[in-house]
């Protein structure tokens, strides 16, 4: 029988919370290690997601949907390692600004939770045409006119226009394409929630890049960074153990039917 242990997904989950509410408390702190330690509890945090998805495919392994689960934690794990290159933590490979380093695992991560969403898709059987695609170009052209009021709007760092653009559109579809499996099946809301966090999050750095930065940026970045890959995380554990557990319980029915 498919089921999903709430154990050490629970305290995966409180671990996260308790690191990301103790790096608020350590940015606000005046004392210098502390202050510094902030970054540090950060990126453990990510890490205890990244954790938690491959927990949940190893416990879904053998179940319908675990491919999904798959990618949900290579994507994760892909952003922790954008995390640690962002903070100068891991140095290979090597890029030439972190925030490069950075852009291209996000980057790869996106492509990841993309490639989860198309594989729930297929193994659902969900509908595909313009109830799946719409959302998914509704998201690239909210992610473009916000893009465009951040990055348009000033003549500083005009050569990080493009390569800014080209990566909110790959973050935006993250939303998009969680979006188009939501509208289908509403268990999938909180990854698509999850995305559209992210996504605002991107927005928040592209005005750092862009604009000088204000008050609490740095915590509302976080906010949505960090509470955004825990929703796609835990939003997909939800989602794709449902679809499981729908399965097996399917597959028993005709089982005992033809026995």
């Amino acid at each position: 029988m498919v089921a999903i242990n709430r154990f050490p997904l629970r305290e995966l989950w409180l671990g996260w919370l308790t690191l990301l509410l103790a790096s608020f408390v350590a940015g606000a702190t005046t004392e210098l290690w502390w202050h510094n330690a902030k970054l540090d509890l950060r990126m453990i945090s990510c890490l205890l997601l990244a954790i938690a998805a491959w927990e949940a495919w190893w416990k879904l392994r053998r179940a319908a949907g675990a491919r999904a689960m798959l990618w949900i934690a290579v994507g994760m794990t892909l952003g922790f390692y954008g995390d640690s290159h962002v903070g100068d933590r891991l140095w290979w490979p090597s890029f030439p600004q972190k925030i490069v380093g950075g852009i291209v695992f996000y980057g790869l991560g996106h492509l990841a939770y993309v490639a989860a969403c198309v594989t729930i898709r297929r193994r659902e059987r969900l509908a595909g045409g313009w109830r799946w695609w719409l959302p998914v170009l509704t998201w690239q052209l909210l992610a473009l006119l916000a893009w465009a009021a951040v990055a348009l709007t000033t003549d500083r760092e005009a050569a990080l226009r493009v390569p800014t653009l080209l990566y909110t559109l790959l973050v935006a579809a993250t939303p998009g394409f969680a979006t188009a499996l939501a509208r289908q099946r509403q268990i999938y809301r909180w990854m698509a929630v999850g995305g559209a966090m992210f996504l605002a999050s991107d927005i928040l750095l592209v005005w750092q890049l862009f604009h000088h930065s204000f008050a609490g940026i740095d915590e509302l970045t976080w906010i949505n960074y960090g509470g955004g890959e825990m929703l796609i995380v835990y939003g997909a554990i939800a989602g794709i153990s449902s679809f499981a557990m729908r399965v097996e319980a399917e597959s028993s029915q005709v089982a005992a039917k033809l026995g």
